[in-house]
């Protein structure tokens, strides 16, 4: 009695010789979803609406979730884009960086203006005024009287109250405090900062530990102001000395689950104070060059051309870095794929996972390092949905895409050919939806949401201990018709069109040792068989 059954269907291990692969792996699993041990079809996709700008590398969902093809922000370079970490932001404000230039930020009414969004932006953070103000005029004090020694600054705050760093001090002068003095100010620099406000801070205490407090808020254009407020009267000890905005050619904008946004350039981590993603106060410099940043609760993750570093803490002012004892650089900023524990990335040994429990390389069951690096893993972008990592590479103008089901125990590794005709050139996961939409062939589209895609799998070699020539087959399915190729020592000797679960006959007057079973359909498979003979088939 010699039986071919397969019960169960699982993904790929190339690693292994096909002879010596698990029961349930396979040799080719295409367009699967493997769901409880059955083999499944991945769907094709949808059409939400044409791309506005040809091939956007970045794409970004923008609105309140009510229709899919409201707004969509397209990029031409690899952008970051956060949400406004403030809940309930009235101006629903964005903020993207690209590393390449200054980081912009915009509200909904430059969002969606325009025929391609964004249809505006500002700059991100608030420029110090570069000259001091100039005490003008004020009364000295009287013979035999007890002087104030009075300096002032001043700072810039655009119409969403962003407040940036003061200006240089005034000089210092002696006066009667009984009466005002006037203060000179310059106006507001060029550029698109949105400034609307000065506030005006002064302080009767001089020296290195000198505490200035709010006087008054003036409109950004006026150019001079007169104090007659007593000290006792002083509002709030100014909080925006080093509220200093981003830097140019930041890239990797994420936010921290307290608020914090976070950004690298070079070899420098970048935090900005909690709820203000204008003031970035608090950098940390480590000794490797930094690819990309991902961030799950507290916690950074930093991948560089080298060791990978986790950043921790609550407080951007006192975060604590550790590098990691492994050298497992990243290959693409754009591998990179956020988690609710950690992340993920292409490294030259293979798919990596990193957080808080440590780091591992989740494709070293399924692919060895030659086999991984034959993807050349410095081409490949990542996206998530629904359990799944999708890896999308290209090698020598040949493209594919690696799917890693996490959703499991194990990282079932399957592949899928939605890009092999067109690139997909950017995509946004809605976490919300659990929808992965694409940018592909100047159409924005939704994975995984249309008809069932047509499946391949192909089961491991199966060496018999002897010639054998199998007589009858049988596959399971929820519909028909499916199709079986029947593979001996190598070759394909039989395809079947099957059109029920009955089983059927195969040709005969071949024999041989090693016998492969190959299904392609588009309905869910639950069981394959082959055998000698019909009775066989019959005692299952």
């Amino acid at each position: 009695m010699t039986l071919i059954a397969v019960r169960t269907f699982d993904g790929l291990r190339p690693i292994s010789h096909p002879r010596l692969l698990g029961e349930s792996n396979a040799q080719v699993a295409q367009n699967v979803r493997l769901i409880s041990g059955a083999l499944n079809a991945l769907k094709g996709t949808t059409t939400v609406k044409s791309t506005a700008t040809g091939a956007p590398v970045t794409i970004f969902r923008y609105g309140n979730g009510a229709s899919d093809s409201d707004y969509w922000l397209e990029f031409s370079q690899d952008t970051d884009v956060m949400r406004s970490p403030i809940a309930d932001d009235q101006w629903q404000r964005l903020y993207w960086t690209d590393g390449n230039n200054v980081p912009r930020y915009a509200p909904n009414s430059l969002i969606i203006s325009g025929a391609a969004y964004p249809g505006g932006s500002y700059i991100l953070g608030v420029p110090a005024p570069s000259s001091a103000p100039t005490i003008s005029v004020y009364t000295a004090p009287p013979s035999g009287s007890v002087p104030e020694y009075r300096t002032y600054v001043y700072t810039y705050v655009t119409a969403y109250g962003e407040e940036g760093p003061p200006s240089p001090a005034s000089s210092v002068v002696q006066l009667d405090p009984t009466h005002s003095a006037t203060l000179i100010m310059s106006g507001p620099p060029g550029g698109a900062y949105n400034i609307a406000t000065k506030r005006i801070y002064r302080s009767s205490t001089v020296g290195n530990n000198a505490q200035f407090q709010f006087v008054a808020e003036v409109a950004a254009n006026a150019s001079s102001y007169t104090d007659s407020i007593s000290q006792s009267a002083l509002g709030e000890v100014l909080q925006s000395e080093l509220w200093y905005g981003p830097p140019a050619g930041l890239a990797g904008l994420r936010m921290m689950a307290n608020g914090v946004a976070v950004g690298f350039k070079g070899k420098t981590v970048y935090f900005s104070e909690p709820n203000l993603p204008h003031a970035w106060p608090n950098n940390y410099t480590i000794d490797e060059d930094i690819v990309g940043i991902a961030t799950f609760g507290q916690s950074v993750a930093v991948l560089t051309k080298s060791f990978p570093y986790l950043m921790s803490g609550v407080d951007p002012a006192a975060m604590t870095t550790t590098k990691l004892k492994l050298s497992l650089a990243c290959s693409s900023k754009r591998s990179i794929v956020e988690t609710d524990v950690g992340a993920i990335y292409a490294s030259p040994q293979g798919l990596v996972s990193i957080g808080n429990g440590g780091i591992d390389v989740i494709s070293k069951g399924a692919l060895s390092k030659a086999q991984w690096t034959a993807y050349n893993p410095s081409s490949m972008q990542s996206y998530q949905y629904n359990g799944l990592v999708l890896v999308m590479y290209s090698v020598s103008g040949v493209r594919g895409t690696l799917v890693f089901d996490l959703s499991g125990q194990g990282a079932a590794f399957t592949t899928t050919n939605i890009n092999q005709t067109y690139d997909i050139t950017a995509a946004f996961y809605d976490p919300k939806s659990d929808i992965l939409y694409m940018a592909q062939n100047g159409s924005i589209i939704r994975f995984d949401q249309g008809s069932a895609l047509t499946f391949k799998w192909r089961s491991k070699m199966y060496r018999l201990p002897r010639q054998e020539n199998f007589g009858v087959a049988q596959v399971r399915a929820d519909a028909y018709p499916v199709t079986l190729r029947v593979y001996r020592d190598g070759s394909l000797a039989h395809t079947q069109t099957v059109a029920s679960a009955n089983q059927f006959r195969l040709p005969s007057g071949f024999r041989a040792l090693d016998w492969e079973l190959e299904v392609e359909g588009s309905s869910q498979v639950t069981e394959i068989f082959m055998a000698t003979s019909s009775s066989e088939l019959q005692s299952l």
